[in-house]
């Protein structure tokens, strides 16, 4: 059984802008800023007079009489796609604040747009392949109003152009092309191959046996991360000496960022290129993250200690690990199976035998029914392959054992314990060390 899905990638290149140039991408992201906090004020002012809200295309004449008035004709030196694309997005911020307050959220969770601020400019977005041209052998972009600018082009741009965004970050400017690739058969009759166990103390085991040591970027970088918020909180507030040590902060941020993410990257392109259908722990990280302080009323207990270890659940990035492996697995016509994780890291594969006393220790995986012993990482992974296995045949409408049901072991052997159900990530974890 297959199926057919155009598939939409994003290549992105940093610019290799010359003053000139820098100085006119500044100057039309400001006037995106402008667009945008001029169309806002104006819909609040029809709002306090009791008109009814003005669609993107109304705002569409705003910005052609702005950029025709005299006073506001600065506007038409900038390309007038990325402004129009602008208001779009307010349009767009506009809507989803209309269904969420008709869905009954107030405040800041109903999202109604606000008004941007200097270096928080919407981007400068070309929607029409037609709007622009990549000269690949000699790599370069061409923009209206831009003419042409050089690339960092580190891979082939391949498929249909769709639009292109610049963006500018830490003063560089990058540009998103985003392509549509030809139609990728994908496969759902091939069973999983691999089963992932994820964890702090290493960052993944694989069912082959294979350890993966974790990053953990942040805590790399913790020392000079203090070292840089102490010269933060030093500083005079609204000093220009603020505003370098915040940048200063900023780039530790970044590089913490980039060194994730190229790690990240590397091992998910190596993992989608040896497996097409992989199963993973279907994580909450959300919950498993969220503080221990509790209310003023029930204060909660072990805070400091829970904080550290969900820093470190932050810093592994499971979350984003998923995401990358997924749409990779797909780019290929393969697929990420998530199965439940309860009881993955305490019941034996053998005998199925679960119970608490069977992972007594971080490393070691230990039956106390049938005696089998193995890494307990590796163990829990080989439990989540099995487990993945059982949903894929669900999926495919085959005979499933009454022993498993969409990708976990849910029937106990008689004798086993009636003990209420684990949490869904179990493992022993020494939390003073990710203090």
């Amino acid at each position: 059984m297959s199926s057919e899905a155009a598939t939409i990638k994003a290549f992105r290149f940093q610019l290799r802008t010359r003053p000139g140039i820098e100085s006119k991408l500044r100057r039309f992201a400001g006037m995106g800023r402008w667009v945008w906090c001029k169309a806002l004020a104006e819909q609040q002012a029809r709002h306090e007079r009791g008109e009814k809200y003005a669609s993107y295309v109304d705002m569409g004449k705003w910005l052609t009489a702005w950029r025709n008035a005299p006073e506001t004709a600065w506007l038409s030196e900038g390309p007038i796609h990325p402004q129009q694309q602008v208001l779009r997005r307010l349009d767009d911020a506009y809507r989803r604040f209309f269904t969420n307050a008709k869905g009954g959220k107030t405040g800041r969770t109903a999202g109604f747009p606000k008004f941007k601020r200097r270096g928080e400019e919407p981007g400068i977005r070309f929607p029409d392949p037609k709007q622009f041209a990549i000269d690949a052998a000699n790599g370069r972009i061409k923009l209206p109003k831009l003419g042409w600018i050089r690339l960092r082009m580190s891979r082939p741009v391949m498929g249909t152009l769709r639009n292109a965004s610049l963006t500018c970050e830490s003063g560089k400017w990058f540009v998103s092309i985003q392509v549509q690739t030809s139609t990728v058969t994908t496969a759902r009759d091939i069973a999983p191959t691999l089963g992932i166990d994820l964890g702090l103390t290493a960052f993944a085991a694989t069912s082959e046996g294979e350890i993966i040591a974790p990053l953990r970027a942040l805590a790399r970088q913790q020392r000079r991360l203090k070292f840089a918020q102490r010269a933060v909180s030093r500083k005079k507030k609204g000093s220009c000496n603020r505003r370098k040590a915040i940048a200063k902060l900023g780039a530790v941020y970044r590089k913490i960022a980039h060194q994730r993410a190229d790690w990240l990257h590397k091992l998910t392109t190596s993992l989608a290129d040896r497996h097409a259908v992989i199963a993973l722990e279907d994580l909450k990280v959300k919950n498993m993250s969220a503080s221990a302080k509790g209310s003023v009323e029930a204060q909660g207990k072990n805070a400091r200690q829970k904080a550290g270890l969900n820093r470190g659940i932050l810093d592994a990035a499971w979350s984003e690990f998923r995401r990358q492996l997924t749409y990779k697995t797909e780019w290929r016509g393969g697929q990420v199976i998530a199965v439940n994780p309860a009881y993955t890291s305490r019941t034996c594969r053998l005998c199925l035998h679960e119970s608490s006393e069977n992972r007594k220790t971080q490393p070691v995986f230990c039956c106390a029914a049938c005696g089998h012993t193995e890494h307990a990482d590796i163990h829990a992974a080989k439990n989540i392959l099995a487990a993945g296995h059982a949903a894929w045949l669900v999926e495919n409408s085959k005979e499933l054992s009454p022993t498993v049901a969409c990708g976990g072991v849910v029937r106990r052997p008689r004798g086993a314990s009636r003990a209420a159900a684990a949490p869904e990530k179990q493992e022993p974890t020494d939390v003073r060390s990710l203090a």
